[in-house]
């Protein structure tokens, strides 16, 4: 491997960057000096075992005595020896991280092995760079993976720290050092496992790697199983290499039947997804239409996220493909780490599956491995004589599931996108360790340091990027809008670089799970219909026919045709429309926006935001209506609904495009937070029989 370089530092002309890890050598006292005192405020310097322990607490005000260090000696030993034991290797050394790693990279591939047998190869190895199909960067030369590896040495590096902070007192011991020293004077021998191994359990973690689904109702694997989709098949291959290095793996499918990009997701993007993101993914070719402007806005609200993640564009073939990469290119030369599943490698694995049409019997068919059987007949994907069809979908855990239609792919298909994501991000995995073994100098929280600080400078630069012209066609009816007298125009780089925060009702999304969003301790996750432990709300049914108790917005679930009940005990399609829901029976009805959950949890500071409230109505099927339901600015008027915030009534609502309408009061379209820094949104639907159906209330 060669010399790494710096990705971030490098301008534009400028090939050499401003330092290699090669060269970060702390040489003088002074520099030493500086770098102790800085533990103290960076958790990730602290790592470093120099600053970290220079001092050791004592319970009489004086040193540890030699027997106390002594006992907390054998402590640490025989804690470190045990953690050795579980992970086989010593997690602050690279090469056996490599090692550990790498075995598990080998146990993946005797079991694909085994899956696809003889047509494993063909399909997934691609022969020309000794990778495996269909990832890649976004473009051939540019920096995307070298971004991506760092950002993986970070959580690496971030591993090990939390490793010592874990061990930093240890019955009275400090064992994040090799020799282990004594925190007190009262130390005591102990043989108690409780004791000396507390904390370390059979499989522990010490930091995370997210990675998070975005897509249509085929990514959210529709017809299939839950966890048969691509998103399930990749985390079951990746997570043990990861886990074996102290690094949980989660693969968070996120995608919604039926939903673009943007913007009722995009502007929501942290309360979807989460801040946790490392890697997230664009799956919304069949709703996204021709214009890239959706997924622009997507991925950069995603790229401008708390955690930096790094994104993928998946099945964005058809007429629009140029378009979509030229935008996902145009986010890499800005700074974010973009890539794609490449459409002309997934065109030639599925070229690779044999015809099973040509077998003479079924004897014959049933001798290919069962990723391989009945996936082509002749030339079609999943459908065709004379098994293609019937074996699209797997019939164990309940048949006949809903949403079983042509254009949701099955099992197999979601299998060899799964298989291929995994094996890409297993290879930076092992890239990425390797860069570690060559750069070890003993220093892990300097190297740490450096590779943070790098990171936070490509992200500044990437946020204070211009953005393209593009943009601007997010909103066409922006410039539309009738302003107040003296009110400024509204900047559309507000909806990508502003300061947001998302009030959704939408299922999947972190705020719901975990209780933000209704700031209650009814929390959970995806789960089978009837086992969910998250604040499901009312049911829309039973809920158009009764009033709104202690005057709230209430929030709804419908059960038709959504939730898929008869499969008892398993998960399908967790994916929900659900929504704010107000009828002509609840009069004036309420809630305080953001709430105090929301504020702790997002860090909102009234002072960041402009008082702009974006709101999204739900969207019929097929653009079927049923009766009685009111469109946000079609049927704004005082004889259908009306709406006020902080009691100021919104005298206009207007559609600026792409499913978000603006909302805006006698004053324009700011408004002032209230004395307990909040927005107070009421509406009361007016019109006798009908109702009003929210997902979003967005706040810029």
């Amino acid at each position: 491997m060669g010399r790494r370089t710096n990705p971030s530092a490098a301008k534009e002309g400028q090939p050499e960057p401003r330092r290699e890890l090669q060269k970060v050598v702390f040489t003088t006292v002074a520099i030493a000096a500086v770098f102790i005192i800085l533990s103290v405020v960076s958790e990730s310097q602290s790592f470093s075992a120099k600053a970290n322990h220079a001092q050791v607490r004592t319970t009489g005000g004086g040193k540890a005595n030699e027997k106390a260090n002594g006992i907390c000696l054998n402590i640490c030993e025989k804690r470190h020896q045990k953690r050795a034991e579980i992970f086989q290797g010593d997690l602050f050394d690279p090469n056996d991280l490599l090692k550990l790693a790498s075995t598990e990279k080998g146990r993946l591939l005797d079991k694909l092995r085994k899956d696809y047998g003889k047509y494993f190869d063909p399909i997934f190895v691609d022969k020309e760079n000794g990778g495996y199909r269909p990832c890649s960067g976004v473009t051939k030369d540019g920096q995307s993976f070298e971004r991506l590896k760092r950002k993986l040495m970070i959580k690496i590096l971030s591993m090990q720290l939390k490793v010592r902070q874990h061990d930093s007192d240890s019955s009275g011991c400090d064992c994040s050092i090799a020799e282990g020293k004594a925190l007190r004077n009262d130390i005591e021998e102990t043989d108690d496992p409780s004791l000396l191994f507390k904390g370390i359990d059979a499989t522990p973690f010490y930091e995370k790697y997210v990675w998070a689904t975005g897509g249509h109702s085929a990514a959210a694997a529709h017809g299939n199983l839950f966890n048969e989709s691509y998103t399930a098949y990749m985390e079951g291959d990746i997570k043990d290499a990861f886990a074996s290095i102290g690094i949980e793996f989660e693969g968070r499918n996120y995608a919604m039947g039926g939903t673009p990009s943007a913007t009722d997701v995009s502007m929501c993007w942290e309360q979807i997804f989460g801040q946790d993101v490392d890697f997230f993914s664009w799956d919304y070719g069949m709703t996204d239409g021709n214009d890239p402007v959706k997924l622009f806005h997507y991925s950069y609200r995603g790229g401008v996220s708390k955690n930096r993640p790094a994104a993928m564009i998946i099945h964005y073939n058809g007429r629009a493909a140029r378009n979509r990469l030229g935008a996902f290119q145009t986010l890499e030369e800005m700074g974010m780490p973009t890539f794609h599943a490449n459409e002309e490698s997934m065109t030639t694995m599925r070229d690779a599956f044999p015809d099973s049409s040509g077998f003479s019997t079924i004897e014959e068919i049933n001798t290919l491995p069962e990723y391989v059987r009945n996936y082509k007949c002749g030339t079609s994907i999943e459908k065709g004589d004379p098994y293609c069809g019937s074996d699209k979908f797997t019939k164990w855990g309940c048949e006949k599931r809903m949403k079983q239609t042509s254009w949701h792919p099955g099992f197999k298909e979601h299998a060899i996108a799964g298989h291929g994501i995994a094996l890409f991000l297993i290879d930076a995995l092992l890239s990425s360790l390797q860069d570690l073994i060559e750069h070890d100098n003993g220093e892990a929280g300097t190297l740490l340091s450096q590779l943070e600080e790098e990171e936070k400078d490509l992200h500044s630069n990437f946020i204070n990027a211009k953005l393209p012209d593009l943009h601007r066609n997010l909103f066409s009816n922006l410039d539309k809008l009738a302003l107040s007298e003296g009110e400024s125009k509204i900047d559309p780089s507000l909806f990508f670089k502003g300061k947001s925060i998302c009030h959704t009702a939408r299922l999947p999304s972190r705020t719901r799970y975990q209780g933000i969003l209704t700031d209650t301790d009814k929390i959970g996750q995806q789960a089978p219909v009837g086992e969910e432990t998250y604040y499901l709300g009312f049911d829309k049914v039973k809920a158009t026919k009764t009033a709104t108790e202690n005057e709230e917005i209430r929030l709804v679930f419908d059960m038709n045709k959504e939730r898929e009940d008869k499969c008892a005990g398993v998960i399908v399609k967790p994916d929900y429309p659900d929504s704010f829901y107000i009828n002509s029976l609840d009069g004036w009805a309420k809630l305080s926006f953001p709430n105090e959950a929301e504020k702790k949890a997002y860090g909102y500071d009234p002072a960041q935001f402009e008082g702009i409230v974006i709101i999204h109505g739900k969207v019929c099927d097929w653009g079927k209506c049923p009766q009685g339901f009111l469109k946000p600015e079609e049927d704004h008027a005082e004889e259908h609904w009306e709406m006020k915030i902080n009691d100021q009534f919104v005298t206009t609502v207007k559609d600026i495009g792409n499913g978000a309408a603006i909302v805006g009061g006698e004053n324009g379209f700011r408004f002032q937070p209230n004395s307990n820094d909040r927005y107070d949104i009421e509406i009361k639907v007016n019109k006798e029989g009908h109702y009003f159906q929210l997902v979003n209330f967005v706040l810029y």
